[in-house]
Parts: C-alpha cells; sequence; structure tokens
C-alpha cells in the first residue's frame, strides 16, 4: 500500500504537467466531480466542518485499525480540494494521519492560489482530519494502557496522557495569517489543568495565550478554535481562554520547526 509521503509525491507529479493554474483549478474540479457520493445520512450537522465559507461534510470510519474518509460540499472547487485530502489520508491509520502534514499543498501552489477564505477552509478540513484521527488515537491508546484512569465519562484515557493531548490538539489549530499551528508559533504561553474532585466528569483547562499583535483581525476566531481543539480532548470537561499581550509576543517564542518553515532559520 502506498504510504503518505508515496501519494504526495503523486499529486505534485500530476500537477506539474499543467502550465498555469486555469488548468489546475480545472483538474481540481474534476476531481471534485469524481468523488464518491457521501452517503445522505452522513449530512448532518456534526459533520459539517467549522471555519469554511462553503458547506462541507466530513465522516470518517475505523475498519481494522484504518481510518477511512467520505466527504461533499455544495461548492465543486472545494470539494476538489476536500478529495485531495481523503486521497492523501485514506485508508491509513490514525497515528500517520497525525504524523503526515500535507506538504503537497506548498509544493503544487494550491496555498498560495487561493482566497482568504478558500485558504482558511482549507486549513479547517486539515484540522478536522486530524482530529478524527487524534480521536482515534486517543481511544487506541486509552484501550491498551493499563494505567489508572481519570474520571471521564468514557473512562478510556490515563492521565498522563491529558497534557500530550492537549498539546496535540493546539497543534491543529492554525494561525490564518502565518498558517503555522499556534503552539509552534508560541501563542500558548501557559496550560494549567486541574483535576476533577471526586466524581467529577473531567478537568478543567484554562489556557493563557495571545496572539502576533493586539491588533489581529481575526483574534476572535483563533481563540474559538483553540476553545473548540482542547474541548474535543477526551477527559476534557470545560475550557476557559486568557488573552493576554503581557509579554508581547516576538518571533523568538517560535518553534525551531516554525522557524524552519519560514525559512527564519
Amino acid at each position: 500500500m502506498a504510504t503518505i509521503k508515496d501519494i504526495q509525491e503523486q499529486i505534485v507529479e500530476e500537477f506539474a504537467v499543467f502550465d498555469n493554474w486555469m488548468d489546475k483549478y480545472q483538474y481540481i474540479i474534476d476531481l471534485g466531480k469524481a468523488l464518491p457520493v457521501i452517503e445522505e445520512s452522513s449530512k448532518t450537522e456534526e459533520n459539517l466542518i467549522k471555519g469554511c465559507q462553503s458547506r462541507v461534510w466530513l465522516s470518517c470510519k475505523e475498519k481494522d485499525g484504518l481510518l477511512y474518509f467520505t466527504a461533499d460540499s455544495d461548492a465543486i472547487i472545494t470539494k476538489g480540494i476536500i478529495s485531495l485530502l481523503i486521497r492523501v489520508y485514506d485508508g491509513h491509520s490514525a497515528d500517520e494521519i497525525l504524523a503526515a502534514e500535507p506538504e503537497f499543498i506548498e509544493q503544487i501552489g494550491l496555498k498560495a492560489n487561493l482566497s482568504p477564505t478558500r485558504a482558511n477552509g482549507l486549513l479547517s478540513m486539515i484540522k478536522q482530519i486530524k482530529l478524527y484521527a487524534l480521536a482515534y488515537s486517543q481511544k487506541e491508546s486509552g484501550a491498551q494502557n493499563k494505567e489508572p484512569e481519570i474520571a471521564t465519562e468514557a473512562k478510556l484515557y490515563p492521565a498522563d496522557e491529558l497534557q500530550k493531548n492537549i498539546v496535540r490538539a493546539l497543534k491543529q489549530v492554525y494561525d490564518p495569517e502565518i498558517s503555522v499551528n499556534v503552539y509552534d508559533l508560541g501563542l500558548i504561553y501557559e496550560i494549567k489543568i486541574t483535576p476533577p474532585a471526586g466524581e467529577a466528569a473531567g478537568f478543567e483547562v484554562f489556557i493563557k495565550m495571545t496572539m502576533t499583535s493586539p491588533t489581529c483581525p481575526l483574534a476572535d476566531d483563533v481563540i474559538a478554535d483553540v476553545e473548540s481543539a482542547v474541548s474535543d480532548v477526551p477527559g476534557v470537561k470545560g475550557v476557559k481562554i486568557e488573552l493576554v499581550f503581557e509579554p508581547a509576543w516576538d518571533d523568538s517564542r517560535m518553534s525551531e520547526e516554525a522557524k524552519l518553515e519560514l525559512g527564519l532559520l
């Protein structure tokens, strides 16, 4: 079976035959038309991806340890884009999906040739795929881990995994202007986890974070995405976010991976 890396290389080769972006857009449209039809029962509010200008439904099912995706959209170009993402990630394990970034997006020039709203929608699609993988990965590790379990409703997840899983969730939230995840960008100043008392159903998580600029026009959207991502981590009962601008953010807070990605190293 082809690896995620192999599939991305195939996509890059396919797009290399086109000389201009009008032809590439037409190819994306054709891919969207060829996307298998999603079951109508999967077109639910729960499967609707938040953050996309057009409506996009994404469903995920697990079989024999591998994840399989189906999707649909009411916008044909968006449908083509999600078909590319499904082609890359479909039929792979949760850990493989979490470990692999969609590098083909930069390599074929897709990101640079999308409108800001479509680019944000693309990030939302990637985020949702990763969140599905994160949920299945946590479920699998919880079922196999023999350590004491935390007091969650499902009672599946060991306490010492929670911090790691919160960080993994934060790494699926991207700054829409810089396109680096908020954790590696250094926007997260503090993560505080309060254990449940007695038979409480889960942990309370406090996050202190900032923006690259106090005038960031998308601050509310980023905060909402952080809250949503952390809230989806099993074991988390509630999330409180404090936005601060002291100390001020600068690029010294970025991880080496983020600096490499932005060409600062």
